[in-house]
């Protein structure tokens, strides 16, 4: 059976949401909030100013969508490193090592141009706020699905979240240059030794 016109149309749309949302993840990686108008990211993606509005509209929809987009590209990468753990590897040092080499890549950069543009634009501190929540949760029921990690008791979602904001903390630290690498190293052995204290309770 022939595909109608309509389901290659939204083929069709899908690929070039996907290139609009890709480029606009690459441009917040390597450039200022305030240089990245819709004409720089259509460049990008290789699409036209026209397609591209006809799917986003406004520049707060593309990064509204952005946003929905990178929560759904981490959570894809940390399914992928707990899915990648075996029994001769130690759980808790590949969890902490592979996380804080994602919080130095691409998306991780590009979300936080994000953050520090929502300060000053509290419509995209909205947008942030809601799809965080929800990216959280997500991120738990992978953790429990995967490791076990029992959200629901208090001490473990304390502990999860001490080695979380530790790691997400000294990430935003880098930018300016505020922490060394014998600092780095010290942090990401005392978030192994909060994860793996609680692992053994």
């Amino acid at each position: 059976m022939k595909r109608g016109s309509g389901q290659r149309q939204a083929e069709k749309g899908a690929i070039l949401r996907a290139q609009v949302l890709d480029a606009a993840i690459d441009c917040l990686a390597e450039m200022p909030y305030s240089e990245i108008s819709m004409g720089v990211i259509a460049e990008r993606a290789g699409v036209s100013r026209g397609g591209m509005q006809y799917h986003f509209p406004t520049r707060l929809d593309v990064f509204g969508a952005t946003v929905e987009h990178l929560h759904h590209k981490r959570l894809e990468i940390f399914r992928k490193d707990l899915t990648s753990i075996n029994p001769d590897t130690d759980a808790v040092d590949h969890i902490v090592e592979s996380h804080w080499r994602h919080l130095n890549e691409r998306e991780f950069r590009a979300y936080q141009e994000l953050i520090l543009v929502a300060r000053s634009e509290p419509q995209l501190a909205k947008l942030l706020a809601a799809s965080y929540s929800a990216f959280i949760r997500k991120w738990h029921d992978i953790a429990q699905e995967l490791i076990g990690w029992q959200v629901e008791d208090p001490e473990t979602a304390r502990s999860g979240n001490i080695a979380h904001y530790l790691l997400e903390g000294m990430a935003y630290g880098q930018i300016g240059g505020q922490i060394s690498e014998a600092e780095i190293q010290e942090i990401l052995d005392y978030t192994k030794h909060i994860m793996r204290s609680q692992m053994k309770k």
